[in-house]
């Protein structure tokens, strides 16, 4: 994985959740597109092995599951300068328009889940 760094937490029920946070330029949107997938289908994958072909609350009785939440951000790049005997801050606007892709993805799942997600991902 070169975008999505999971942390890992565990509940004092037992079930494991896997953050991760990306943040890519416009460019590298595919990328991490690509990323995402290759998590979501191994979940789907594992989840079609073992029984629970699709993600449910965990509190539902779902063995696993997943959240991906994935905005566009556009901002417009400022021109800035300071004049620091007036104590002044101006902006000026570049004219131009800039786009970036964050995504966030949390998955969570119970022992065995979280093992083989930990083992695939985390190379633990």
């Amino acid at each position: 994985m070169d975008y999505l760094e999971f942390d890992s937490h565990e509940s004092a029920e037992g079930v494991r959740s896997f953050e991760a946070m990306a943040s890519v330029n416009e460019a590298r949107w595919p990328a991490l597109q690509a990323e995402l997938t290759q998590v979501l289908a191994w979940c789907h994958a594992w989840g079609r092995a073992h029984g629970a072909p699709e993600p449910l609350a965990l509190d539902d009785g779902g063995e696993w599951d997943v959240d991906l939440q994935v905005t566009r951000e556009w901002s417009e790049p400022m021109a800035t300068h300071y004049e620091p005997q007036r104590a002044d801050l101006r902006l000026q606007p570049s004219g131009g328009t800039y786009s970036r892709w964050v995504a966030t993805l949390v998955v969570s799942g119970h022992e065995a889940f979280a093992t083989d997600f930990s083992v695939q991902f985390l190379g633990e």
